[in-house]
């Protein structure tokens, strides 16, 4: 998978799991709604600048920010968007069901 369109899946899952409009997350991030689609679209990356902002008013750790940009070649887009949104949401779970969480996914069979 090109990895301007994992980085585009990963910010709109991020923007999802906040539960912001295309909008919302503009004008938070200080961008037009059409640079926050061509972003969300693979077409366009954000600056470093636009990058520490939402860093910093979503309070998100940078390296988080990239976690799409390691997905492999052929790597399927809804499984990218799957695997952002729950990371996404992970983060924001206490310790406690986090730990409830992991051991619920750890008792799914392993696919290939």
């Amino acid at each position: 998978m090109d990895r301007k369109i994992a980085f585009g899946l990963r910010l709109r899952a991020i923007r999802k799991a906040q539960g912001m409009s295309q909008e919302q997350f503009a004008e938070l991030l200080d961008r037009s709604p059409d640079a926050v689609s061509n972003m969300e679209r693979g077409i366009n990356l954000p600056s470093v600048e636009t990058l520490i902002r939402l860093s910093d008013k979503l309070d998100i750790p940078l390296g988080h920010l990239f976690a799409a940009l390691d997905a492999v070649e052929g790597t399927d887009g809804k499984r990218v968007s799957l695997e952002s949104a729950l990371a996404e949401n992970a983060r924001r779970l206490t310790l406690r069901d986090l730990e409830i969480a992991l051991k619920q996914i750890e008792a799914f069979p392993k696919g290939d």
